[in-house]
């Protein structure tokens, strides 16, 4: 039996075990694609909405629908997703221009459909120098899951200067061989500096395996989310500071090789 194979099996015996542990709550029959959106876990900076109206503190990790505080609980992936977002600059009133969900092909504003292999505007300019050569469209690498003994499916989303913790935690999850919900990491913050300027990055350790009933619950979200059109919760006014690092206008300052 492939290893494949092997995973499907998993995943339908885990699903098996839902009918009688987990049942589907009543009263959400008439939902439309798209009616629910999904909260994700940032980090707060100072130009955090949350550290203005003082609901949370610099470096604190939080839900951003509930704005509970998640700093050292254990968050479980259930599945990797990559998108892209080219945000409109604020002066021009921000808000999405182009949105890839599957990191490949983007659908802009004005409807336009672009692949984003051929388009590289995630990409380094190497023509340039300076900020001119940046990326003006932001790349993701997130993943959906829950945090450890709560039932709120919730994103968790690396990109710019976190980028790489992102594929950290993807990597540390590929090598146990197991369903990605097997396992959870911890969540934390950690202060950055370059070129004068802080900030909070989400940093995240294996906190082990899960319990039987955080599997259960991964292998219902993995069956009724995998190929669900995700609406999730980005905010354009705060996203070059919460897990992206300084704002696009600091960057000139830190190394372009950290995003």
């Amino acid at each position: 039996m492939s290893e494949i194979q092997k995973d499907e099996l998993m995943v339908s015996e885990e699903t098996k075990a839902l009918s009688t542990d987990v049942q589907t709550p009543m009263g959400f029959e008439d939902e439309n694609e798209g009616d629910m959106i999904i909260p994700r876990i940032k980090v707060i900076n100072a130009l955090s909405p949350e550290k203005k109206e003082k609901l949370a503190d610099d470096g604190d990790v939080i839900n951003s629908l509930t704005k509970d505080k998640l700093n050292g609980k254990a968050f479980i992936p259930v599945f990797k997703f990559n998108s892209n977002i080219w945000w409109k600059p604020r002066s021009e009133g921000g808000g999405i221009q182009c949105h890839a969900r599957d990191g490949k092909t983007a659908t802009a504003t004005d409807g336009t459909i672009k692949i984003c292999a051929q388009c590289k505007k995630n990409e380094f300019d190497n023509t340039k120098t300076g900020k001119d050569s940046f990326p003006v469209c932001t790349k993701y690498i997130s993943f959906f899951g829950f945090v450890a003994g709560e039932r709120i499916p919730i994103i968790l989303s690396f990109a710019k200067t976190n980028f790489n913790e992102g594929k950290k935690m993807y990597s540390l999850a590929k090598v146990t061989m197991q369903n990605m919900w097997h396992h959870g990491y911890f969540l934390n913050s950690k202060m950055m500096a370059k070129g004068g300027n802080e900030w909070y990055n989400i940093v995240a350790s294996p906190s082990g395996a899960t319990s039987e009933e955080d599997r259960q619950f991964g292998a219902m979200l993995y069956k009724n989310f995998r190929n669900a059109n995700l609406n999730v919760d980005m905010d354009e006014n705060t996203e070059s500071v919460e897990n992206a690092g300084p704002s696009a206008a600091t960057m000139e300052n830190v190394n372009s090789a950290e995003f």
